[in-house]
Order: structure tokens, then C-alpha cells, then sequence
């Protein structure tokens, strides 16, 4: 219902370009910082030195 009714809006296509480009760089963000947060070693380093 609602995608029909954004589908009459005269800006449409720019809105739904918008979400898109929205959507996809929160699903960006979220795998840099699953990568980032999976190559972090589970202790810190100087604690496996001793």
C-alpha cells in the first residue's frame, strides 16, 4: 500500500533511489564493522605475551 502510494509521488524514482543508496551503505557499514571486529584478536596482545 504504501509503495503505491509513494509510486504517485512526482519524486518516486529519487526517493526509491534514496532508500536504496540508504540501505545499501548501512549494510556496508554493518560488514566493515563485523571484518573489523572478527580480525580484533579475543585478548589483547600484551596479555599473550606473559
Amino acid at each position: 500500500m504504501l509503495t503505491r502510494l509513494l509510486d504517485r509521488l512526482p519524486f518516486a524514482p529519487q526517493l526509491r533511489l534514496l532508500g536504496h543508496f540508504l540501505l545499501g551503505l548501512a549494510i556496508g557499514v554493518l560488514l566493515h564493522y563485523l571484518l573489523y571486529r572478527i580480525s580484533l584478536p579475543v585478548q589483547p596482545f600484551i596479555y599473550v605475551a606473559f
